[in-house]
């Protein structure tokens, strides 16, 4: 993917979620659960944008261990209805960025899809 569309995308399967959590708040980094029980995410947003840390987003499924929500600095809530965790991080992540990653263009892309009504069109970039 990120040799066709560019960018940095990647995925870590982790085992050891505590120690991970652990280190990211060692280092100085916030950890922010997206979930349905935390404060509303209108609530929190200014105050976790004006932080000029790392945020480290753990969005978790059913029976997310009490843990999380004490370890995390935040507990936001993506609606009060249960939701899916594509969701709940496609909406955190529009909010967080107002919408303003959508115009990003990926540094070292191949190709790019150029906005069109009907139909497809990608645009190959030399």
């Amino acid at each position: 993917m990120n040799k066709r569309w560019g960018g940095e995308f990647k995925v870590d399967i982790i085992n050891d979620w505590r120690n991970v959590l652990k280190e990211w708040k060692e280092d100085g980094g916030l950890v922010a659960h997206l979930t349905m029980y935390g404060l509303g995410i209108n609530e929190v947003l200014d105050e976790l944008c004006s932080v000029d840390k790392d945020i480290l987003v753990v969005i978790g499924a059913e029976k997310v261990p009490s843990e999380i929500y004490t370890k995390s600095d935040f507990n936001i809530a993506i609606g009060n209805q249960p939701h899916s965790e594509v969701a709940a991080l496609s909406i955190f992540l529009d909010r967080f960025f107002g919408g303003e990653e959508l115009k990003r263009q990926y540094n070292h892309a191949k190709y790019r899809i150029l906005p069109n009504a009907k139909g497809k069109t990608v645009e190959k970039i030399l």
